[in-house]
C-alpha cells in the first residue's frame, strides 16, 4: 500500500524545519550565545572604588578591556570570568564589595563586549584569552594568592582555567555541568552535541583542579538548573556545594548565606 502524497509531503514539511531550526542554531549560536552590551572606547568607567583600567593585546590583533580595583596591602586577587551578557561596567559595580575581605578584584571583557575589540568565534579563542591575562597576572601576584571566580558563562572558563593552573581556590556562581547540557535542558529537541561549537565541558574539567572548590547555586535558578551544581559536586571530593534557598541567577549575592560562607572562604 503506497503512501499518500499529502503524509508524503507533511513528513519532508516536518524535516525541512527541523534541518531549518538545527542550521540556523549553528550558523547564528554567537548571537543566541552572548549578548553583549559594547562601550565607546572612550567611555569612562566609575566606580565608588579605586580602580585601574588596563588592556590587553591578544596576538597582536585583538585587544581586551579590564578593570582592576585594589585595595592597600591586599591578601591576593579575586580573578573573575563574567557571564553571557552585559559587560565590566555592569559586573565591576555588581562584585566591587568583594573588596571589603582584603582582595584585589580583577575583570575583563570578552571579545566583542564592552570596549573589546574582535568577536567571539570559538569557545578555543575564549579559553587562551583567560590563559593569556592570567599568565600576565601572575608576574604582579603570587599564584597561590589567587582565588579564580566564575559567574554563570564563565564558570566553564574558571574551571577550565584552575584545570591547568594551581590557584588557591575556584569558586563557581551558578555553574552549568557543562554546555551541552544546558542546551538540551532548554532545548531538548536539538542534537546539542552535534552542532554546538560551544562544549565547556566543566564536567571534565574540574577532575584535574587540584584547589578547593566551592559552587554556589539557588534552587529557583530558571536559566541554569540547580541540578547541574549538584552533578558536579559529585564529581570531585574536594568540591563543596553552597545551596541558596529560594535563590535565583542574579541575586545569590544578597542572601545572607552566600555572604557568610564567601567571607569564609576570603577570609
Amino acid at each position: 500500500m503506497t503512501t499518500p502524497i499529502w503524509i508524503t509531503f507533511v513528513i519532508l514539511c516536518i524535516a525541512a524545519i527541523v534541518a531549518g531550526i538545527i542550521v540556523a542554531f549553528y550558523l547564528l549560536q554567537e548571537a543566541l550565545i552572548f549578548n553583549p552590551i559594547r562601550l565607546n572606547k572612550d567611555f569612562k568607567y566609575h566606580f565608588t572604588l579605586p580602580f585601574e583600567e588596563r588592556w590587553f593585546m591578544i596576538n597582536g590583533q585583538v585587544e581586551l578591556n579590564a578593570i582592576h580595583f585594589k585595595v592597600e596591602k591586599p591578601k591576593g586577587l579575586i580573578f573573575y570570568l563574567h557571564g553571557n551578557a552585559e559587560n565590566v561596567k555592569y559586573y565591576g559595580e555588581t562584585i566591587q564589595h568583594l573588596t571589603d575581605y582584603g582582595y584585589d578584584i580583577f575583570l575583563y571583557d570578552y571579545r566583542g563586549f564592552g570596549k573589546s575589540s574582535g568577536k567571539i568565534r570559538r569557545e578555543s579563542e575564549m579559553q587562551r584569552d583567560a590563559k593569556h591575562i592570567y599568565n600576565e597576572l601572575l608576574k604582579e601576584y603570587a599564584e597561590q594568592s589567587i582565588i579564580i571566580y566564575g559567574y554563570s558563562l564563565g564558570t566553564g572558563i574558571a574551571a577550565r582555567l584552575a584545570s591547568k593552573n594551581n590557584p588557591k581556590a575556584l569558586v563557581l556562581e551558578t555553574p552549568y555541568f557543562n554546555f551541552i547540557d544546558l542546551i538540551r535542558c532548554h532545548k531538548s529537541y536539538l542534537p546539542a552535541d552535534l552542532i554546538t561549537k560551544y562544549k565547556f565541558r566543566t564536567d571534565r574539567y574540574l577532575e584535574d583542579v587540584d584547589c578547593e572548590i566551592y559552587l554556589f547555586h539557588g534552587t529557583e535558578d530558571k536559566q541554569i538548573p540547580y541540578k547541574s551544581a549538584k552533578k558536579l559536586s559529585r564529581l570531585h571530593a574536594k568540591a563543596k556545594l553552597i545551596t541558596i534557598e529560594g535563590g535565583t541567577h542574579n541575586d545569590l549575592m544578597t542572601f545572607p548565606e552566600y555572604k557568610a560562607e564567601i567571607q569564609n572562604i576570603l577570609s
